[in-house]
């Protein structure tokens, strides 16, 4: 798969995290829904759903993370 700009960043921001990224901070540095929807749609990463306690407060989470197709495709 070609990868353009704005998922290469994505890919590679996702890929310097041990954790992978949350979708706030994804969105917050300019990426959009769709584009990480498509990323999860083609493979490259996975998108998983959990709790985060922060200021006594539970929220809830997107957490991005990298596959071996994505860490492929950035290095092509």
């Amino acid at each position: 798969m070609s990868l353009n700009a704005e998922q290469r960043q994505a890919l590679a921001l996702i890929a310097g995290r041990p954790g992978g990224c949350t979708k706030g901070r994804l969105l917050a540095d300019g990426f959009t829904t769709d584009m990480l929807v498509d990323l999860v749609h083609e493979g490259l990463a996975t998108a998983q759903r959990g709790t985060l306690r922060a200021g006594g407060r539970t929220i809830g989470v997107e957490r991005y993370r990298i596959t071996d197709a994505g860490r492929k495709a950035l290095e092509e």
